[in-house]
This record gives C-alpha cells, sequence and structure tokens, in this order.
C-alpha cells in the first residue's frame, strides 16, 4: 500500500511536469518518490538539509516570488519552525504548502520527542491556516489538486500507515473539490435504525479505524451508531449542525486534549449555536516514552477499542 507521503508528492510531480511553478523543499533525503524530482526536476526541487527553519523562510521567499511551494519534513519538526511559518507566511500572507508526516504516534518506537501528539493544537492557532487529515490517498490525491488550483497556507497531516480497511472509502464517491469543501463526510452503519440510543463518533485519519471498529460494536449492542471523517480540521464547519441530533457525540483523536481535535469540534457546535452532550477522547496529558508498536501504545494508553467503547456506554 502507497504511503500518504509518496501518494501525495508522485502526484504533485506529475503536475509539476507541466508547471515550472511548482516547487518542492524537502528535509527529508531518503525517498525514492523524491529522487524523481531530483533527477528529473532540479530545477524544481530543493534539498533544504536539516534545517526546517531556514526551509520555511526559504519557502516563503519562493512564493513571494509567484512560486507555488511545498515543503516536506517530518511533522514533529514543525514544531521547531513554528515561528517562521507565523511570521513568513501567515503574516505575510504567502500560501505555502506544509506536508508533515508521520503525526500522532506513527514513528513510535522514536519516543515522544519524533510524536507530535499536540500539532493540531499549535498549528491551528495560525491565522488563516487551512488544516487536513486524510483518511486515505483517495483524499490525498485530490489535496494536490487543491493546493496546485487554489494556493492557501496550509498543513496537511500524513499518516505513515493507516489501516487498509480505510483505503476502501470513497471508492464509489466522488473525491473532488465539492467534497474537499464540506470538509467532512459520514460513515454510516445502520444509524437510525431504530436503537434506543444514538451514536456519533468524529475522528480524521488513523484513528477512523478504531472510530469504525466501536461503532460496530454499538451496534451489536443495538445502540444507533455513525461515524464522520472529518478531515479538515479547520476551519471546522459543520455544513447542517442540527443534523446531528444523537444522545452522544464523540471525538476521538491521537492527540492530547488541551486545544487538540475534539476542542475543534466542540467550537463548531458552539459556533452554530447548537448545544450537544459531547465526550472527548483521546492521549492522556503526557509525553510517552514507554517502548513498543503503534497499536500497543495506543492500547495502553486509553485509546484501545475496549477502552473507547467502556467510555462511550459510561457516558451514556
Amino acid at each position: 500500500m502507497t504511503s500518504q507521503r509518496d501518494t501525495f508528492i508522485s502526484n504533485l510531480f506529475e503536475r509539476a511536469k507541466l508547471d515550472k511553478d511548482i516547487c518542492l523543499i524537502s528535509v527529508d533525503m531518503g525517498a525514492p518518490s523524491l529522487d524523481i524530482w531530483r533527477e528529473e526536476l532540479p530545477e524544481q526541487f530543493f534539498a533544504a538539509g536539516i534545517s526546517e527553519q531556514n526551509a520555511i523562510n526559504f519557502a516563503a521567499g519562493l512564493s513571494a516570488s509567484g512560486k507555488k511551494v511545498y515543503v516536506y519534513f517530518m511533522a514533529c519538526w514543525v514544531a521547531r519552525c513554528f515561528e517562521q511559518i507565523r511570521y513568513s507566511c501567515a503574516m505575510a500572507g504567502n500560501p505555502i504548502t506544509v506536508l508533515g508526516n508521520s503525526v500522532g504516534l506513527g514513528y513510535t518506537p522514536a519516543g515522544p520527542a519524533h510524536n507530535p501528539t499536540e500539532d493540531i493544537a499549535y498549528m491551528r492557532s495560525l491565522c488563516g491556516i487551512e488544516i487536513y487529515s486524510p483518511a486515505n490517498n483517495a483524499v490525498v490525491k485530490e489535496l494536490v489538486n487543491l493546493t496546485c488550483e487554489e494556493p492557501k497556507l496550509r498543513y496537511i497531516r500524513f499518516e505513515r500507515s493507516f489501516p487498509q480497511e480505510l483505503e476502501s472509502f470513497y471508492l464509489n464517491s466522488a473525491v473532488d473539490s465539492d467534497f474537499l469543501n464540506k470538509g467532512s463526510h459520514i460513515l454510516t452503519y445502520d444509524a437510525g435504525s431504530g436503537g434506543e440510543m444514538s451514536v456519533c463518533i468524529f475522528s480524521s485519519g488513523y484513528m477512523l479505524g478504531r472510530a469504525l471498529q466501536v461503532a460496530k460494536r454499538l451496534e451489536s449492542q443495538g445502540i444507533d451508531a455513525c461515524v464522520v471523517d472529518f478531515f479538515r480540521v479547520k476551519p471546522a464547519t459543520l455544513s447542517n449542525p442540527r443534523d446531528y441530533d444523537h444522545d452522544l457525540i464523540v471525538t476521538l483523536e491521537e492527540q492530547t486534549l488541551p486545544a487538540g481535535f475534539g476542542s475543534s469540534i466542540c467550537e463548531a457546535f458552539v459556533d452554530a449555536g447548537v448545544k450537544r452532550n459531547i465526550l472527548r477522547i483521546g492521549l492522556p496529558e503526557k509525553y510517552i516514552f514507554e517502548n513498543g508498536s503503534r497499536e500497543h501504545l495506543l492500547n495502553t494508553n486509553g485509546l484501545s477499542v475496549e477502552t473507547i467503547y467502556e467510555k462511550i456506554i459510561n457516558k451514556l
């Protein structure tokens, strides 16, 4: 299964062959999807070395000169160049696209320094930025088109790996600009089938896999459940917020809770003037130094399918 990073960079390469204004700046040196840029589009590819802050300032300069600029590095280093993104891009109005690879616990077991579990919180504080967390490569491919055709300051959060079942989503749906403009998509398991209670789970990216497993279990217990792929974290908008008339709204994220994904959903409901019973579920507010696989660390830090299910039942 092709990674989200390679899918984006490879599809961007095809666009770049036809548009000389597209430029890619990379802090990472070791991917075949980057090698083809280096070999075939050397005037549109820049290897910045391990210098994320300089890469952002360089990108801002290229953007100011009319280029469509993409900067790629590990998502954990977005915090390192937050100041440059704020001053050189957000304040200066330079519409670059920041590609952050491996969000949440994706680089486990490299330790907490490599696992950005607060990046939604600080990145969404920037004025004018858009943030996307795609579920699969169908959405990733359309994000290439969006960023090329409508340059803005954006942060795209790539999963290093993602559950196989997520790749089949949207096969029968038109993933186009209208799809992205909605910001979210409802994935339903017989919601509204007549259960005594109903739950709607909002999630994005990797955690959608677990959200769907929990929804299936709730359905098996006679509780109507649906899952919302909320892939555009900012701006967080609900096209029809009053449609989410459930007994419980759940937000599920691979982030610490303060100012994170769940906070964004809560704000969307508040801004729409709609009161809902909301349960936020995420990682504990601590840095995880324990070694282990991503699955193990999720399971031992409150995000196992069983624990998520129990938290929802207790809240109901």
